[in-house]
């Protein structure tokens, strides 16, 4: 009988799923809210394509990393609308003005993240901005395929993981010339299950009553600077910008409590990376030794050109976008996943299922995990500065300096 990794190493990526041609394997949502590859015994054939087409069963042969080179890249035009230096709307407007579709991760009306195609620089909106859940991928391999043989390009912009279930479906090739991958340099992914549980939470929490209605946007981040404050948006309210146990899924994700179980052996946190190119926040840049003098409170990416692709593609980007090479050792310095997987802490065994549960409100998840829950008084000072500081746009000022000052 046909057997696929265990929880402990399968990423979800859903490349199993639809490698098969009996459709003997579906992804089902576990009790912690992941997806995980389910075989029908009475359809499957025991072919053995789901397991060859496992990245985790064969890893994807890796790249010539002689090549590897670092960027700092600003796009001022998209800074504002972007979650941080605009790296992802070069590239997929560069794709776009070729013909060709763009596919990343966006968020529905029911808060599920899942991977669409766009094929006009007017759709990019929608896969602009942060989101910390594990997207569904569904059948987007398979159509990325299909473009491909029919010689159209393509960008597919995902988690280390997700590229490398890409490339394992497509058998190893990397269709030099047409396929442009970006993966993103990744903490780790919580589930949908989770996020949705907190959702419903969070309205428990601010709207007990229907006072202003049910949540209608949610936003995991700011789309004009380096900020990682959260914000939701009821029917009747305007954006709030979440506070103490409101902030509670965050906070479970920076403490890295409720990733994916393979997330904590990740085979992509290190700088020999899957995709064609690698993007992130370009933490810390101008603090490690080399100076950087473009503004940087709106956000800079990081652009790592994983095969030697840049300079000929240089000429036709820079009319987008700055982008400067800049040494390795100053992009990695304060990129912990481009070193290692996060920690596994023992609270993981119950953080997601607390998270999950519908009976633990956020105030006692935020007491039982350690995170900020109560009104103090140097909680009321910090968030009159806060306000202060949004209210008169005075937020990149107040990054930069203490950017600047390396806090």
């Amino acid at each position: 009988m046909i057997k696929l990794v265990d929880k402990y190493h399968c990423t979800g990526c859903a490349s199993c799923a639809q490698s098969c041609g009996h459709e003997a394997i579906t992804m089902v949502y576990d009790n912690e809210g992941f997806l995980q590859p389910i075989i029908d015994i009475t359809k499957c054939v025991e072919c053995g394509l789901c397991q060859k087409h496992c990245p985790e069963m064969r890893p994807i042969g890796r790249l010539d990393y002689e090549k590897q080179k670092y960027y700092a890249l600003i796009y001022d035009q998209d800074r504002k609308i972007s979650s941080s230096g605009g790296a992802f709307s070069v590239f997929a407007k560069w794709i776009i003005s070729q013909g060709g579709i763009v596919y990343g991760a966006t968020i529905n009306e029911k808060f599920e993240v899942r991977h669409i195609g766009v094929e006009s620089a007017g759709e990019l909106n929608k896969l602009r901005g942060s989101k910390y859940v594990q997207s569904i991928i569904g059948g987007t391999y398979k159509d990325i395929r299909n473009h491909l043989r029919s010689n159209r390009k393509v960008l597919f912009v995902g988690t280390g993981c997700q590229v490398g279930g890409l490339y394992s479906f497509l058998n190893g090739k990397r269709y030099e010339g047409l396929l442009y991958t970006l993966d993103l340099v990744c903490h780790g992914t919580p589930s949908y299950g989770a996020f949705k549980s907190y959702l419903s939470k969070l309205e428990k929490t601010i709207s007990p009553n229907g006072e202003v209605g049910a949540i209608r946007e949610f936003r995991f981040r700011k789309l004009d600077s380096w900020s990682i404050i959260p914000s939701v948006k009821f029917a009747k309210s305007n954006w709030r910008m979440l506070n103490l146990s409101e902030n509670a899924f965050m906070d479970a994700f920076f403490k890295g409590i409720t990733f994916r179980e393979c997330c904590f052996n990740c085979q992509y946190c290190n700088t020999e990376r899957i995709g064609t190119f690698t993007i992130a926040d370009f933490w810390g840049i101008g603090r490690h030794g080399l100076p950087f003098k473009r503004n940087v409170s709106s956000g800079v990416s990081l652009v790592i050109d994983n095969t030697g692709l840049m300079p000929s593609i240089y000429d036709e980007l820079r009319d987008m976008a700055y982008i400067e090479e800049r040494p390795k050792d100053e992009a990695i310095f304060e990129q912990v996943n481009l070193k290692q997987p996060m920690n596994r802490l023992n609270v993981r065994d119950s953080a997601v299922l607390d998270m999950v549960n519908p009976n633990c409100s956020l105030v006692d998840y935020a007491k039982k995990y350690g995170f900020p829950y109560k009104i103090t008084m140097i909680w009321r000072i910090q968030k009159l500065v806060k306000n202060v500081i949004y209210t008169f746009g005075l937020y990149n000022v107040y990054k930069t300096i203490i950017y600047k000052l390396g806090k």
